[in-house]
């Protein structure tokens, strides 16, 4: 692990193309730019026809992994929505309406996300939904026939051709070398990747590190798959460092794989490289502190650390609306606060009075969307989607009490299928 500089809070530094400004906001404010929806319209259009829209509310449905094995990443994902949600509607809420979701366990499986989200559209008669699930590719075919938008974060291919749903990121069949770019600056040079049987947003991302690697010069010694409760972290140590790989890849749950380098290290094997696809969790640091020292994130946001107009905003919203989030800065938040943040943009544009067919034409019109400053400009126009192509990466300090910014944007090259 190369020594960094943290990067302080309050410095300003180039991000993804995203000016960083000093802000100074009061409650009301603050409020009001986080709405990023009009609230001129202080009292409702006449009643709409359209399903979950009444004269003073639009009720949407939210379709989470509350259970399962996935199931660590519901409490966030909500606070996220909550956060966002409760910013909208303090500022006077979406043309006169207030936004309000139902929401839904759906196991982190495909098959029950396909019926929660029937249930939700059917029975709960929903505008539309937002899906911060690992599972949403089990809707896809049933959101597409019914035309019901659907905000969300891409991890499967059917986000790439599915005509009513969007996101901040792009999965279109392309892998990036951005991710071995990564690894080979860092001085690896022979991987291991570890994965968990999850689903097949699971196994599309441990393909992508794959690809990637092998299109940057390093090789991938082997692939290892490991069930949390069920696999034994030390042994399966024992099979990576017998590969001699000088690093790690973790498509997995966060906490797994620092057990799994966990025990690498304390077997005197000192990978160069540990690089996780989630886990940009501040909570993770206080929780395990030195063990999570020099693992490194990909951040598709502005980091934390960073700064910034967008991310005080963020971080303002979830310590108001989401209190039982102490750590607000956690990436599973701050993914389901730009999906609520993208649902709402839809809502604004389609009128005082939205439609379905509305939102998602409007939508579609967009073609410089930022989340306020978290993200940098990404357009939603048809025909736009393209992979991911820029990053940030941080890393836990020698010390696990903070991320510093190793990469403030990393760039790569589309791969060919």
């Amino acid at each position: 692990m190369r020594g960094r500089v943290p990067v302080p809070r309050g410095r300003r530094a180039s991000w993804g193309g995203a000016a960083a400004a000093a802000v100074v906001l009061s409650v009301a404010v603050l409020s009001a730019s986080l709405a990023g929806c009009s609230s001129a319209d202080q009292v409702s259009a006449a009643p709409c026809g359209t399903p979950g829209v009444t004269d003073h509310q639009i009720d949407l449905g939210v379709l989470i992994p509350a259970s399962g094995p996935a199931s660590s990443q519901s409490e966030a994902a909500r606070a996220g929505i909550d956060a966002r949600l409760g910013a909208a509607n303090a500022a006077g809420g979406v043309h006169g309406r207030r936004v309000t979701y139902q929401w839904r366990d759906d196991q982190g499986s495909a098959e029950v996300n396909g019926i929660a989200a029937r249930d939700l559209v059917e029975q709960r008669q929903v505008f539309g939904l937002i899906e911060p699930t690992v599972a949403a590719g089990g809707s896809v075919a049933y959101v597409t026939q019914r035309a019901i938008p659907v905000t969300g974060t891409a991890l499967d291919q059917a986000w790439s051709s599915a005509p009513t749903m969007f996101a901040a990121t792009a999965v279109a069949g392309e892998a990036v070398d951005m991710p071995g770019r990564f690894v080979l600056g860092e001085g690896g040079h022979r991987a291991v990747i570890i994965t968990t049987a999850l689903s097949s947003a699971t196994s599309t991302t441990a393909d992508y590190y794959a690809r990637s690697l092998t299109a940057a010069g390093v090789t991938t010694a082997a692939t290892f798959t490991f069930a949390s409760g069920a696999d034994d972290p030390t042994e399966l140590a024992r099979r990576i460092a017998a590969t001699h790989a000088d690093t790690v890849i973790g498509v997995l749950d966060p906490r797994d794989l620092i057990a799994i380098v966990s025990a690498l290290r304390d077997g005197n094997h000192q990978p160069k490289v540990v690089l996780s696809a989630t886990g940009y969790n501040h909570t993770l640091l206080a929780t395990y502190g030195t063990r999570m020292a020099g693992i490194s994130i990909p951040v598709y946001y502005r980091p934390f650390e960073l700064g910034g107009p967008g991310v005080d905003a963020y971080v303002a919203a979830m310590r108001r609306f989401a209190p039982q989030i102490t750590q607000p800065e956690q990436d599973i938040a701050v993914a389901s606060y730009i999906s609520t943040d993208i649902f709402l943009r839809g809502l604004d544009l389609a009128s005082s009075c939205p439609t379905r067919a509305g939102f998602v034409d409007a939508l579609r019109a967009v073609n410089s969307y930022d989340a306020n400053g978290l993200i940098s400009p990404i357009s939603f126009r048809p025909g736009s989607a393209s992979p991911l192509v820029c990053s940030s990466y941080v890393q836990a300090n020698a010390a696990g009490n903070a991320f510093v910014v190793t990469e403030p944007n990393l760039c790569g090259h589309p791969l060919s299928a």
